[in-house]
């Protein structure tokens, strides 16, 4: 139990089961979603029974897989529509959409990674294959390479080490850097508090993304624009790259303002807040 307080086991077996489901990101059969649980196959069955009566788990009739069942969708939708600070930059992106014409999206960080759980349809529409639940490269995007900037939770370190170690890495989407030119780029996105991708992981395809901090001064969303090259600037002195970083630094702000100023204090004026490493990490140091 987390500091030493009483809790109700049944329910931390349950999150065990449900995170299963969510690393193995498909359906899954009893004996190995029981395996990766580390619970008896008859066992997992019985909460299993409970899960789906709740639609936290659904069973396909056809196959006896398990999934994540339809109200695990509604939670997620819940805690976007509850956080002030994810509510205000939902309503804030779909403005900036409708202003700038551009796709807009707002990541978190995720299971396997930087994960977009909300987006705005530009105008012009561009064939991307963007959803809520797509994950990003740390190191191959715009958007990642805020979080490998800013953040400071050290699932962050570990992921950069294995992209760099790896560059194919399956079922993320980014063209992952080699270690000198990620190096260079998390110094620009430091110093300028934003980091771009032109015409790079997706050709013709230009995106600008920046940080949006919470009231401890820790990163919390990333907020992205996604545009054309022809159209969507992403030099420092582009009027979307500004736009986007009035909105970003307003949201960090308001959070900042709504803790009465206590915490994260240490605002850049860029608006980066999150410890910075020196060093970017290898396999050795994970």
């Amino acid at each position: 139990m987390r500091d030493g307080a009483r809790g109700i086991q049944s329910i931390e077996v349950s999150g065990r089961i449900l995170r299963a489901l969510v690393r193995s990101c498909e359906p899954m059969m009893l004996r190995d979603l029981a395996q990766d649980a580390d619970l008896a196959p008859a066992q997992c069955h019985a909460y299993l029974t409970s899960l789906r009566e709740v639609d936290l788990v659904y069973q396909d009739p056809n196959t006896g897989l398990y999934s994540t069942g339809s109200f695990a969708l509604r939670l997620g939708i819940g805690w976007l529509q509850s956080s002030p600070l994810a509510a205000a930059a939902i309503r804030e992106l779909k403005s900036l959409t409708l202003d700038l014409g551009f796709m807009s999206l707002l990541a978190v960080w995720g299971q396997w990674g930087p994960t977009i759980v909300h987006m705005n349809a530009g105008v012009t529409q561009t064939a991307l294959n963007l959803r809520p639940g797509t994950v990003y490269s740390v190191t191959g995007t715009a958007t990642g390479r805020i979080f490998a900037a800013f953040a400071s939770f050290p699932e962050v370190g570990e992921r950069i080490a294995q992209e760099l170690a790896r560059p194919e890495i399956r079922g993320t989407i980014g063209r992952v850097m080699d270690r000198e030119d990620f190096e260079k780029s998390l110094g620009a996105t430091r110093s300028n508090g934003f980091a771009v991708a032109a015409g790079s992981p997706i050709p013709g395809i230009n995106a600008v993304a920046a940080p949006v901090f919470g009231n401890d001064g820790k990163l919390q969303l990333v907020a992205t624009l996604v545009g054309s090259s022809e159209e969507l600037q992403v030099d420092t002195e582009s009027a979307s790259v500004q736009r986007l970083l009035a909105v970003t630094r307003a949201l960090s702000t308001s959070a900042n303002a709504a803790d009465g100023g206590q915490t994260g204090t240490d605002m850049q004026s860029a608006g980066a807040t999150a410890p910075v490493r020196e060093k970017v990490p290898t396999e050795s140091t994970k």
